[in-house]
């Protein structure tokens, strides 16, 4: 990977408010980060650590207590995962937003 085209920034605490859907996490998580909500988002340039990653997960659990399907979301809209990124960082890897 080029460390050129990436910024490291500490994982964003999130958590859901009362009326919020399990999956509404990751779209707190994606705007702490910096994610205007209306840009193209690109999960796939967004990774993290595993222990980032499966915190995510179970608080959603918490909410939607199927985790099969809280698996599958996370797999499909939720950032990657590195084993070399340090703890509790998040690797914005460039374009992982694009103006809409």
């Amino acid at each position: 990977m080029n460390f050129e085209n990436v910024t490291i920034v500490d994982a964003p605490e999130v958590t859901l408010a009362p009326n919020d859907e399990a999956g509404d996490l990751l779209l707190h998580f994606y705007r702490a980060l910096g994610w205007n909500g209306e840009d193209i988002l690109d999960p796939c340039k967004v990774r993290t650590t595993k222990e980032v990653y499966n915190h995510l997960g179970d608080l959603m659990c918490e909410r939607y207590p199927n985790p099969i399907r809280v698996a599958m979301f996370l797999l499909n809209k939720g950032p990657g995962t590195e084993n070399y990124i340090p703890p509790n960082k998040v690797y914005l890897i460039d374009g992982w937003i694009k103006p809409s």
